[in-house]
């Protein structure tokens, strides 16, 4: 192989117009990213070390143990409920709907998290609070209540 071979390949990597943005790869070239070796943060939430950082993840574990109280909540009210339907179809419908009941806890818990990675605390407790307000398990708290 020659150097032209090699200049080739490099031309086949490149996009028009990479000359004009100063060589930036096109699919992060709409991203701002700090200097190298400065740490730039526009969110006060995002910054390590800060109070808010070690509250959202006070507020993260708080929520870990409420999801799982709703988790543990489903699962005794899949115990004491019980279908009477006596066709297959419903049965199986049946155990199926108790299945995602038992994990939603648990998915609505790990997509918060997935989804808001970089959002606010308020935004990240308000998902949370959503969540623990519509799953809550209800059979077993009218047997308790």
């Amino acid at each position: 192989m020659t150097a032209a071979d090699f200049e080739d390949d490099d031309e086949a990597l490149s996009w028009a117009g990479d000359d004009l943005r100063g060589g930036i790869d096109p699919l992060t070239r709409n991203r701002l990213l700090p200097p190298a070796g400065d740490e730039v943060f526009d969110d006060a939430d995002a910054a390590p070390g800060t109070s808010s950082s070690v509250a959202r993840t006070a507020v993260t574990v708080l929520f870990a143990a409420l999801f799982l109280a709703v988790v543990v909540g489903w699962i005794l009210s899949a115990q004491i409920t019980g279908s009477t339907a006596s066709d297959l179809f419903s049965q199986v419908a049946w155990q199926f709907g108790e299945f995602v009941a038992i994990i939603s806890g648990a998915l609505w818990f790990l997509a918060v998290l997935t989804l808001t990675p970089d959002a606010r605390t308020r935004v990240r407790v308000g998902w949370f609070a959503l969540g623990i307000g519509v799953l809550v398990p209800w059979p077993i708290l009218l047997v308790v209540l």
